[in-house]
């Protein structure tokens, strides 16, 4: 049977999603489409021969809506999900903690208070490069010791290194990789404010360093450097991989497989399975622990100890 579902939020984000769910028609069945441009939602709505619903609760409250993506903040930002916590209806979230934080909080209490089930679409986490990564780090190179973010972003106004959604999937993804959750974060940057760089110490003598900057050549995909038990490794995503252990230098290129597809397949393959949806609400929200931290180093310049000890985010499966 197909996985029926509503999409809240027809923006840049379901640019991406839009052909994915083409393509996998055999499993899923869009029912209903909501936009805050009306318009736009019945554009969509013919195109999927599906509903064009008035807004978020609508859409929420349709019988044949059995599962919800949410991509697109929008003007509702993260209350889809406080509604679908009253209906007990699985989401696909594409949102941040972090863009909504001001409800981040009681949203977290209210979602693990009703188990409900949130798979958090974090690019980094899903990306062929860093799975592999995982893997190579789990059966070939030992224990990670050391992971090095590095990212850029083209110059913007305001210019707030720490406030772009890209920095929190990057706090969960060197965790991941570090198998552990961070004991303190220091956030170090320059005074023009277009380079930052955050140190999360990890126990055992473990650290993952984070560098954001500015740059006008533009964005670049995420890169992490690690450091092993065994050997050295570097991803850069989305499926580039290369490691040194004992047997010499390795390359692998993964097959195109993009974060989106990645999302969705898990989505519905583990509710139809009944797994776990991870990473969940609670592992995006633990990570948004860490970057306040971060931000509150900035600001006192000091290092802050970390005390939240959430679930890490597991490993996403096919």
């Amino acid at each position: 049977m197909r996985l029926r579902v509503g999409v809240i939020g027809l923006g840049r984000c379901w640019r991406r999603y839009r052909p994915l769910l083409g393509r996998l028609h055999q499993h899923v069945e869009v029912r209903a489409v909501c936009d805050q441009i009306l318009r736009r939602a019945e554009i969509e709505a013919q195109q999927f021969d599906c509903a064009a619903t008035a807004g978020p609760a609508e859409l929420l409250e349709r019988s044949d809506v059995e599962a919800v993506l949410l991509l697109d903040a929008q003007w509702y930002g993260l209350w889809p999900l406080e509604h679908a916590c009253r209906l007990n209806k699985p989401v696909l979230c594409a949102l941040s903690p972090a863009s909504d934080e001001a409800h981040a909080d009681a949203l977290h209490e209210r979602i693990q208070t009703c188990g409900l089930p949130v798979l958090m679409a974090l690019p980094p986490l899903l990306a062929p490069a860093t799975r592999q990564l995982r893997e190579l780090l789990t059966h070939r190179l030992g224990q990670a010791r050391l992971v090095r973010a590095d990212w850029s972003k083209l110059p913007s106004f305001p210019e707030d290194l720490l406030s772009d959604a890209a920095v929190l999937p990057l706090l969960a993804a060197c965790a991941w990789l570090l198998d552990d959750v961070p004991r303190s974060v220091w956030a170090l940057d320059g005074e023009s404010a277009s380079f930052v760089t955050l140190m999360l110490r990890f126990g055992r003598d473990r650290l993952a360093q984070v560098n954001l900057w500015t740059a006008t050549a533009g964005r670049t995909p995420p890169r992490f450097e690690v450091v092993a038990e065994t050997g050295t490794a570097t991803a850069e995503l989305p499926r580039q991989l290369r490691w040194r252990d004992a047997d010499g230098q390795h390359t692998q290129r993964l097959p195109p497989r993009s974060a989106e597809q990645s999302s969705l397949e898990r989505f519905i393959l583990a509710l139809r399975a009944g797994q776990p949806l991870r990473p969940s609400f609670a592992d995006a929200y633990q990570a948004l622990t860490w970057l306040r931290a971060a931000i509150r180093s900035r600001s006192e310049g000091k290092c802050i100890l970390v005390t939240e000890k959430a679930n890490l985010p597991r490993s996403p499966t096919n």
